[in-house]
């Protein structure tokens, strides 16, 4: 990465420089699959800073999914993948991309904010309707070999509050060949089911759409302590 740096700072400037010939090229090496994993991050930002389009956005995203987290800020990736769910693009395979990496972390220092891989996943995931992720979780899940990975599949599917999800935590908790760190993670938390929530006038449906509005804000241990709020009234409505 040091050794590319000076370079990509040539690159940057020489693409800002004239972006109506060199956006179409950047595009094309992002569609590359020969180029680096640290290419396609780096790339990416590139062509977020230049392009609001759509078509821009998702091309970033995919390619963003292809970096090796090694070799970039864990926040930014964590960040940049939130941002896109915000403005809502699919994020499944961006967010998907942690789990290969049970000790990821991203530090946000404008709140003194560190999240795992778990809230890091759900911070990438929940901007998004939940029905388009808990079967991918759920799948994951059933073939995941890392306890860390597992506890955090776990916790997304508790968050998503639905009986797909519910079903897929205790199936998990009752299958004797799991884990027992594991197992116990998804009994503990079919056992904060039963003992969260608090009446709301509001139905589940607008709740939900709360709830994701709330997760497309800019991360924050705010946003994060107001989303367990509004998943605690959802919870109640069942």
């Amino acid at each position: 990465m040091q050794a590319k740096s000076s370079q990509l700072d040539q690159f940057w400037t020489a693409v800002k420089a004239d972006p109506s010939r060199n956006l179409p090229l950047l595009r094309k090496e992002l569609e590359n699959p020969a180029n680096s994993a640290f290419f396609f991050y780096d790339g990416s930002k590139l062509l977020l800073a230049l392009s609001t389009d759509r078509s821009d956005q998702t091309l970033a995203l995919h390619a963003i999914a292809k970096a090796d987290l090694h070799g970039i800020q864990s926040a930014d990736y964590v960040r940049t993948v939130q941002a896109l769910g915000s403005k809502g693009l699919d994020t499944r395979e961006a967010a998907f991309r942690i789990l290969a990496f049970p000790d990821f972390k991203a530090f946000i220092p404008q709140h003194s904010l560190t999240l795992g891989q778990d809230y890091s996943l759900i911070c990438m995931l929940f901007p998004m309707d939940e029905t388009l992720f808990v079967a991918d979780l759920a799948t994951r899940l059933a073939t995941e070999p890392e306890v860390r990975t597992q506890k955090s599949l776990l916790l997304a599917l508790w968050y998503a509050v639905t009986p797909a999800a519910n079903s897929a935590v205790k199936a998990f908790a009752d299958n004797q060949g799991k884990p027992a760190e594991a197992t116990a993670y998804a009994k503990s938390l079919l056992d904060r089911t039963t003992r969260l929530g608090s009446p709301s006038p509001s139905s589940a449906q607008s709740l939900r759409e709360e709830r994701r509005k709330v997760m497309r804000r800019p991360i924050s241990d705010e946003a994060l302590i107001e989303f367990d709020q509004l998943t605690a009234k959802l919870i109640a409505k069942r």
